[in-house]
Formats: C-alpha cells, sequence, structure tokens
C-alpha cells in the first residue's frame, strides 16, 4: 500500500499544493508550525474519512475559504486508485473513490490502510483511558467496517439513553428499549476489542521480548464494561450479552441517580503490565515509551497478517522522541513499507535515525508551501 500523489486545495495553511511520494521513506523537514503535521492529516483522513485531529471539518478550510479540499493517489490491493474529499462550511463532506461517490465516511474503511504515531501516542501507556480506547477503535475500525458501525450506533444508543435518564420520570418501556440495543452493541464491540486486544499482545510481546533482550515480558489486559478479562479469556457473543445485562441490572439505581449511562464500552480501558507490574504505575518513562513504540510496531504486523499488504506509517516527529537505541530498532522493524516522517532538523535526522538514507524523498514545509528541497537551494 502507498501514497502515490497528494494534492491539498484550500486545507489547513495551503492554499494549493501538489505533492509526489516515494515508495520508501518520505521525509517532511521544516520549523515547527510550517504545515507538516497537516500533510499527515491529510493522507490520514482516507483511512478513514474524517480527520485525527479534530471532530470538527470546518476547522480544516483555510481561513477565509468556504470549502477544502483534498485528493490522493495510491496503490493498493494490485491496483491503482484514487480518492477525493471536499469539506464545507455549514454542510456535509463529498466523498469520491475512483470516480464514484460514497455516501457514508464507513464506505472509506478497508480501501487504504495506515498506522499513525505521533508524540501524544507516547503517553499512552501513562495517560488516561479515552487515548487508549481511540487508538484501539482506529485499529479495527480500519480493519472491520462493522465495529465502526457497532461504535457509531453505540454513541447514538448511550446519548438517548443518557437524555431518557435525565428526565424525573423515565419511560420504563423506553429504558428496556434502549438496554436491548446497547446490550446488543456492547457484545458485538466487546467481542472484537478481546480478539484483537489478543493478537495485539502477541505480536507486541515478541517486539518486546526482543527490544528488552528478552528481559521484559509485555501483557495486556482489558478492563471491559463487564469486568477484567485476560487475553486468555474464551467468551461467545452470547456469554458478553449475558454478562452485560446482568451488569446494567445492578447498575440502574445508580443510572437513575446520576443521569447517566455508567456501563458501556464507552468507558472501557486496555491495561499493560511489564514482568507482571501494571506499566502506568511502575513501569519509568522510558519503559512507557517502549510500549506505545512496540504497540505502534505490533500495529504495523497486525494489518499486514489482516490484509497481506503493509499499511502506510506516518510517524509524527516521533524520532526525535526517542533515543539512539529505540530509533534503531525502528529502523530495523519497518523494512519494505512506505513511511512518510516529519521532523525539524534534516541532518539530525539524516545521521540518527537510520531510516531511508540517500535513497529517502525529502519535501521542505515553509508557510504552507511544499519543496522537493529548500527554496533558497534552487538553482545552485
Amino acid at each position: 500500500m502507498q501514497v502515490k500523489k497528494l494534492k491539498l486545495l484550500n486545507f489547513r495553511n495551503y492554499s494549493e499544493q501538489e505533492i509526489e511520494f516515494g515508495s520508501g521513506v518520505n521525509v517532511i523537514y521544516g520549523d515547527n508550525a510550517q504545515g507538516k503535521t497537516n500533510i499527515l492529516e491529510a493522507v490520514h483522513m482516507f483511512s478513514m474519512g474524517k480527520s485525527n485531529r479534530t471532530s470538527k471539518d470546518a476547522e480544516l478550510i483555510r481561513r477565509g475559504e468556504d470549502s477544502a479540499r483534498i485528493y490522493m493517489e495510491f496503490s493498493a490491493y494490485g491496483s491503482e486508485s484514487f480518492f477525493e474529499i471536499e469539506v464545507f462550511r455549514g454542510r456535509r463532506k463529498s466523498i469520491i473513490y475512483n470516480d464514484l461517490p460514497v455516501k457514508k465516511s464507513s464506505e472509506l474503511l478497508g480501501r487504504f490502510n495506515v498506522v499513525y504515531f505521533g508524540p501524544e501516542l507516547l503517553r499512552l501507556v501513562k495517560d488516561g483511558p479515552k487515548g487508549r480506547r481511540r487508538n484501539l477503535d482506529m485499529l479495527i475500525s480500519q480493519l472491520r467496517p462493522g465495529y465502526f458501525s457497532a461504535l457509531t450506533a453505540l454513541k447514538r444508543v448511550v446519548e438517548s439513553k443518557n437524555a431518557l435518564l435525565k428526565m424525573q420520570s423515565p419511560n420504563r418501556i423506553m429504558l428496556d428499549v434502549m438496554n436491548e440495543k446497547l446490550t446488543a452493541l456492547s457484545a458485538e464491540l466487546i467481542s472484537y476489542r478481546l480478539d484483537f486486544i489478543k493478537r495485539i499482545e502477541r505480536l507486541a510481546g515478541e517486539i518486546q521480548h526482543e527490544i528488552s533482550s528478552g528481559s521484559e515480558e509485555l501483557r495486556m489486559k482489558y478492563k471491559s464494561a463487564i469486568g477484567m478479562l485476560s487475553t486468555e479469556t474464551e467468551l461467545t457473543n452470547a456469554d458478553i450479552a449475558e454478562a452485560f445485562s446482568e451488569k446494567l441490572s445492578a447498575a440502574e439505581p445508580r443510572e437513575l441517580e446520576t443521569g447517566e449511562s455508567v456501563i458501556s464500552p464507552h468507558r472501557e480501558d486496555i491495561l499493560y503490565e511489564i514482568n507482571g507490574a501494571d506499566a502506568r504505575a511502575f513501569a519509568s518513562q522510558g519503559q512507557q515509551k517502549t510500549i506505545a513504540l512496540v504497540e505502534k510496531l505490533a500495529e504495523v504486523s497486525l494489518i499486514r497478517e489482516e490484509i497481506n499488504e503493509t499499511p502506510v506509517l506516518l510517524l509524527d516527529d516521533i524520532m526525535s522522541e526517542l533515543d539512539r537505541k529505540r530509533r534503531s530498532f525502528v529502523a530495523a522493524n519497518i523494512k519494505d513499507i512506505q513511511i512518510v516522517i516529519t521532523c525539524t532538523d534534516i541532518d539530525e535526522f539524516s545521521e540518527n535515525a537510520g531510516l531511508g538514507g540517500a535513497d529517502a524523498v525529502k519535501i521542505y514545509v515553509s508557510d504552507g508551501h511544499a519543496y522537493t528541497e529548500p527554496p533558497n537551494m534552487k538553482n545552485e
């Protein structure tokens, strides 16, 4: 899977830009706040049909403009394709795939896969559960469109149930209907999450063992709506639905008192352990960064295992956050994959990152303009 060409029109701080990518390492460099991350965001949008940085499409539009358009040519599954997404102020976005209109963003899922790793994800272990859930949701959604649909439906059901619970005397029949829908959707989502956590743990455990020279065992636990689950847990959808229904019944007095759902997959968490100890509480900062790195490398392997294609790896100014050992490990473990990476210092990157070397495509970004070389180097 490879990005060939990207065109931006009034997207973020770009008025009009065309960028061509190489099949290996592509380094986007320049000072901070010039538009490097915006390029990664544009590429990422074609994996999910929406931004990974904001839920408001209007924020993607260049100031003073009414719309923004991004276009990408890419190869996947042995054929060439293209996407086009146009976002507007005040109305729904337009999505085109190979000249055909796409009605819903979910219809894009699975056509183009990425793994994104930015500085905020180095805090994956120590930050709150929302970031861990979001990271897992984005991975599963790319590979299981049904998961994304269930996740979207769950959000609507939880919002409706919360509105019902806030009423002085909630309608009993309506509450039962909401709980039935919530149970069915939750069983589906928990089943998906448990399966993928098991697969990530297997792949991440192997990588953690290698990067630590065999001294560290990485395990994952799933703090689900029905209780703490280990990766050895075997449950059918019917088992999960029954356990969830019991939890809902027990929580009903609290839900009626607080006016909100307290039992739902939207409150779940994923926990990491190193040698049996909770990594959030006991791992060093370096170990926590390593777990985040290992998680991302495991995601690359999982997608390759699932679809027999390598995803595009998006690294947003991440190499400067890693020490030499971890940078070298990244370089050694992402062969035969297209990488789009941002950094501020191209000389330091070339010297220390161990990626691409002379074969890397270098793109210089300044004030919303991208050049294959800095403008002051041209004609020299």
